[in-house]
């Protein structure tokens, strides 16, 4: 962290649209809500110096477009000093992973395996059978290694992605093989490219 960007407003309603706001428009974190008497609202945020400047700059702009009047203040703090901690937390929440869907099997396993087992079943106990079923065995045992199991890869839906901020977009998109924007772009883009990139990887995973 290297800057902490605070807005205040009166009322809840405005702090949430600037919160919001704030966190779409740059690589922010959300550290706090302080609630203070007179319905004062204070949003914190923290991140790099240009980031948080950007990210207040959209919550104000947010909040006029709502109630203009509701905007009491909005200050950006450069490289706050540690004794800061003491009137705001620097460390934020703890997030909560979403829940990943189940992985499912690949469709093609049970069909490969089934073959086999019934060609196991139909075997005779004569010896002269055994030996002539044998070959086929030996042709049909490289069929399971063929369809081994393949490890998929957690996707979303695009709701799921849309409600997740940029910084979350980003760790989705660095888990996420064949991403069609480079691996060192992830960290300058936005929201919207990163949800088209993370969309475009799946396509061309089920093509």
């Amino acid at each position: 962290m290297t800057a902490l960007g605070l807005i205040e407003t009166k009322g809840l309603l405005a702090a949430v649209e600037a919160a919001d706001a704030m966190l779409k428009a740059a690589d922010v974190r959300l550290l706090e809500k302080n609630l203070a008497s007179g319905g004062l609202v204070t949003i914190t945020v923290a991140g790099e110096v240009s980031a948080v400047r950007a990210a207040v700059d959209a919550g104000v702009s947010a909040i006029r477009r709502v109630n203009a009047a509701s905007l009491v203040s909005e200050h950006v703090i450069a490289r706050p000093d540690e004794g800061v901690s003491r009137v705001v937390s620097l460390v934020p929440p703890a997030a909560v992973p979403p829940a990943a869907p189940p992985v499912q099997a690949p469709a093609g396993d049970s069909g490969a395996q089934q073959p086999v087992q019934e060609a196991a079943e139909a075997e005779p106990q004569t010896g002269s059978t055994v030996e002539e079923q044998t070959p086929a065995a030996v042709e049909a045992s490289p069929a399971p290694a063929a369809a081994a199991p393949r490890t998929e890869t957690v996707r979303y839906e695009i709701s799921q992605l849309k409600k997740m901020n940029v910084s979350r977009l980003r760790q989705v998109a660095r888990g996420v093989s064949g991403l069609s924007i480079p691996r060192e772009a992830v960290k300058s883009a936005n929201k919207k490219d990163l949800i088209d990139a993370i969309i475009n990887s799946y396509r061309q995973i089920e093509e």
